[in-house]
């Protein structure tokens, strides 16, 4: 695997979350990769699209009715919801308004083929929903609809892999020349930052502010930690050590060698 893929917007390597406009989550576990959106199937217009996404970061699971997607919310944890205008079993507005004050989650109303479709759509607006999708959708148009909440994708959740350097997030491992790496969150967070802006040179002041979530952000302790994962790094493989270089006085890049 290699960095700097784009991902729902050519979104740059240093986002550390998937999130819609206005979201409170913040980067601490690792969020999915690939991100879910639930679709819940129109019975006028059946059907949804899922081919194609997996590029973009994003997998599409499908639902019969309104009642299945509230009890996968918790589970699947996505970043957006399709509730078409026609939800069968669930009142549509009072489940558009329920989704939107109860979770973070970015509804997208699907328009069904039915009279009051629109007049629906319209009012789903005014109670939270983000965006409207026309069905039946294809994948291209449901990943516009997604662009419009305002979700940005994040490389933050998929495993990363540079030369001898693998760093899974959805995991908490890191492993180098094939040898378990033991981190602390804080080391962890250090070296994902890292390859996540490789093959950049990262300055010392910018790898501080990243890690202040562990300390004070200050570069003395930023470059404390740097030798201790080098070490790390050492023990585990003799030689890895020098996958974190510095380039003086400019900063520390992963070495793609």
């Amino acid at each position: 695997m290699t960095t700097g893929h784009p991902g729902l917007l050519g979104s740059t390597p240093g986002e550390l979350a998937y999130a819609h406009l206005g979201a409170t989550r913040v980067a601490g576990s690792a969020p999915r990769w690939p991100a879910r959106l639930l679709f819940i199937e129109s019975p006028s217009a059946p059907g949804h699209p899922g081919d194609g996404l997996a590029p973009h970061g994003l997998e599409v699971r499908g639902y019969d009715d309104g009642i299945g997607a509230l009890l996968a919310l918790a589970e699947e944890d996505p970043v957006a919801l399709v509730a078409p205008t026609d939800l069968t079993h669930v009142d549509f507005l009072s489940f558009v308004e329920g989704v939107t004050a109860m979770t973070e989650v970015a509804v997208i109303v699907g328009l069904g083929n039915h009279d009051a479709a629109h007049e629906l759509a319209y009012q789903a607006l005014q109670r939270g929903a983000r965006s409207i999708l026309a069905l039946p959708s294809t994948s291209e148009q449901l990943l516009s609809a997604v662009r419009l909440c305002g979700i940005r994708a994040v490389a933050a959740g998929r495993a990363l892999e540079i030369g001898e350097l693998r760093l899974d997030p959805q995991s908490f491992r890191a492993a180098v020349a094939g040898h378990v790496v033991e981190l602390t969150p804080r080391e962890f967070l250090m070296v994902q930052h890292l390859m996540l802006e490789s093959p950049r040179v990262v300055s010392v002041e910018e790898l501080s502010r990243a890690l202040a979530t562990y300390d004070d952000g200050s570069v003395s302790a930023t470059r404390v930690l740097v030798t201790r994962v080098r070490k790390k790094l050492e023990r585990a493989a003799p030689g890895s050590g020098k996958v974190i270089e510095t380039v003086r006085s400019v900063g520390y890049r992963i070495s793609t060698d």
